[in-house]
């Protein structure tokens, strides 16, 4: 292999530059594979410390001789790029050993080729429209490709396209992620266990893609077998002026390659890093089976209450409604920052309307608040919501329910950590059971949704799709504890699941029909 990387990393640098081959060189296994990959999208990873990252950087060096070639390398988020041990922080040890002089997250090499890093923290569909439009990158590389959204990916494939004969690849590293597009689109090579599938490891697999969904793909284990399975999509899309250029149909068609990588492979990172394994291992047995062995059955932060499938029942509009004419209302409360100050309105265990606004000041979100008690005919002592910090406003309903989500659990029977880990817990067993259910006016309803100012519109029901990932049980030693709003938001990177607890706080008057009628502030009329 190292005399595969001295053609690939430019001969005449490495002699001018006295480079040493330990400086450059692969190591056999994962990085060995990526190198050698001829197909279109390659994928690496499934468990951390695999080397993945300089595979990445080493595979952009085959094409720097030549001055038409442009490579971009992408983090879901710009600080990720730039921190210590990240890809510009890799890339800046390596290629200037190869003549590139680097500015601000650029490097030009003497053949005037060039490498830029980017990110992708605003994937609104616009945004990304306008940022790739009529772009050609030969080169696309991602780091973390299961952090980026499939509608995005498909921009980048249209965007990694060139007319200078350089062969077009993008090279992804990821790690396990089962609520990602990526768990889907790796199939082939996941076995029911969860684990990589020994003999499919490294196998090379075509597609072809006929829609902006990750399950609108068509699959197989050879171009021939491809084309029979999509012919009708195929030939939609063939033109006979093509035959001119001496193409075929087959070259409608893409192609995959994974490789799952193993840290044992990194002897470099396991002998200047002796405790890696063991910190990465950290977690028990759930860390120990996603970090080091690559499973894709294990969630990274916890047991996952609620699947896909089963959010999904709540929006079938095919059930019958959870209604008996007796109305709710539950809110999570933001005044004038960037979070949202969210009501949701309930005939019984049926989402009737969600209500959400943004940067109120005390006084409108008061008023708001009793004006929505007499549109909808809710019983003041039929509202709950959350009373830390902005939460003191409401106050003066006094007969609504304040909600202190730290605050001892309801009753003695059940042993949780806190209140909200208690309303949490019974709302995850509410959809699992199919007790919620929702209008499809208040599935539908279109909300400015997002991360701080970068926000997109998104249906409630895309957001409680997005929010449920986060509605999971933690490690704990004997309390029933679900993941705190801290660990909730790192999940959903960096967005507040502010939905998702306004429909939790429904939970309330469920527990209360169980438990004493000593609850402090619980009145009935």
């Amino acid at each position: 292999m190292a005399k595969k990387v001295k053609e690939v990393a430019e001969p005449v640098f490495r002699e001018q530059l006295n480079i040493r081959d330990e400086d450059i060189c692969p190591q056999l296994g994962l990085q060995e594979e990526v190198l050698l990959s001829d197909a279109d999208i390659t994928l690496c990873g499934s468990n951390r410390g695999g080397g993945k990252s300089f595979a990445l950087i080493l595979d952009s060096l085959y094409d720097i001789s030549n001055p038409n070639f442009g490579a971009m390398y992408f983090r879901k988020e710009t600080g990720e790029l730039e921190k210590k041990g990240g890809l510009y922080d890799k890339a800046s040890a390596i290629f200037p050993l190869l003549g590139a002089k680097g500015t601000k997250l650029k490097f030009v090499f003497p053949s005037g080729a060039y490498i830029v890093f980017d990110h992708l923290a605003n994937e609104d569909e616009k945004n990304i429209e306008r940022r790739f439009k009529g772009l050609e990158v030969p080169a696309i590389y991602i780091d973390e490709i299961d952090q980026i959204s499939f509608p995005t990916f498909l921009k980048l494939m249209q965007s990694n396209r060139n007319s200078s004969g350089i062969r077009n690849r993008i090279v992804g590293t990821l790690n396990p992620n089962n609520e990602s597009w990526v768990r889907p689109f790796l199939d082939f090579y996941i076995g029911e266990d969860g684990y990589i599938i020994p003999e499919r490891d490294c196998q090379t697999i075509y597609f072809y893609v006929y829609g902006q969904d990750v399950s609108d793909i068509i699959w197989a284990e050879s171009k021939e077998r491809l084309y029979e399975k999509a012919q009708n999509y195929i030939d939609s899309a063939w033109r006979d002026e093509f035959y001119a250029s001496g193409l075929t149909k087959f070259d409608l068609i893409k192609s995959l390659k994974f490789v799952k990588g193993d840290v044992a492979q990194n002897k470099k990172l396991l002998e200047s890093q002796p405790s890696y394994i063991a910190n990465i291992a950290a977690g028990g047995s759930a860390a120990i089976a996603r970090n080091l062995d690559g499973n894709w059955n294990v969630r990274a932060d916890g047991v996952e209450m609620v699947k896909r499938n089963v959010m999904d029942r709540m929006f079938d509009t095919d059930r019958r409604a959870e209604t008996n004419g007796v109305k709710y209302m539950t809110i999570d409360v933001a005044l004038l920052g960037l979070d949202n100050f969210i009501m949701i309105i309930w005939d019984n265990l049926h989402i009737v309307d969600v209500i959400c606004r943004e940067r109120l000041d005390s006084g409108a979100a008061i008023a708001l608040v009793a004006s929505t008690f007499a549109e909808y005919g809710v019983r003041e002592n039929n509202c709950s919501f959350d009373n830390v910090g902005n939460g003191q406003v409401l106050t003066c309903y006094k007969r609504s329910i304040p909600i202190n989500a730290m605050a001892a659990p309801l009753g003695k029977e059940i042993a949780y950590d806190n209140l909200k880990s208690q309303l949490m817990y019974t709302l995850a067993k509410y959809l699992i059971e199919e007790k919620i259910t929702c209008s499809p006016n208040a599935a539908e309803k279109l909300f400015n949704y997002g991360k701080g100012t970068t926000k997109a519109k998104l249906s409630f029901k895309e957001i409680l799709h997005n929010e449920r990932r986060a509605l999971m049980q933690a490690e704990s030693t004997g309390k029933t504890k679900m993941l705190n709003k801290k660990e909730m938001k790192k999940i959903l990177g960096g967005i507040s699941p502010d939905f998702l607890e306004a429909v939790a706080y429904r939970m309330i008057f469920e527990l209360d029909k169980k438990q004493s009628k000593g609850f402090s502030g619980l009145e009935f009329l």
